[in-house]
């Protein structure tokens, strides 16, 4: 089974730059999360068998809040808090993307992308 959560859009604080941790920007969070939903959940539609969205999307929120410098850091904390914390989820891919990047160029965004 395969959960998703598309551009979860959160206010943060992550930049090289200290004017990016100071002012901050729009991140926009992306997870694919490979599940093995168990019978409760198939079967007799009780959340106990699989991963609420809720809770994942509480993992993101806390960890945004602790800024990084870079995006790097920040996907591979996220990824490894969801492994760690629902051992249900197999295998977990984390995207953000940072809108409007202070770099000179003209990008919507920028984003990094990890999958353990």
């Amino acid at each position: 089974m395969t959960i998703h959560i598309t551009r979860y859009c959160l206010y943060g604080y992550h930049g090289v730059l200290p004017q990016e941790r100071e002012v901050g920007a729009n991140f926009y969070y992306s997870i694919t999360a490979q599940v093995d939903c168990s019978e409760s959940a198939l079967v007799h539609d009780q959340l106990e068998g699989t991963v609420s969205y809720a809770d994942i999307c509480a993992v993101i929120s806390e960890e945004n809040a602790r800024p990084s410098q870079l995006l790097e850091h920040l996907v591979y904390r996220i990824a490894n808090r969801l492994k760690t914390t629902f051992p249900i989820i197999q295998t977990v891919s984390v995207r953000v993307d940072k809108e409007n990047p202070p770099m000179g160029i003209l990008a919507q965004e920028v984003g990094v992308e990890i999958r353990i």
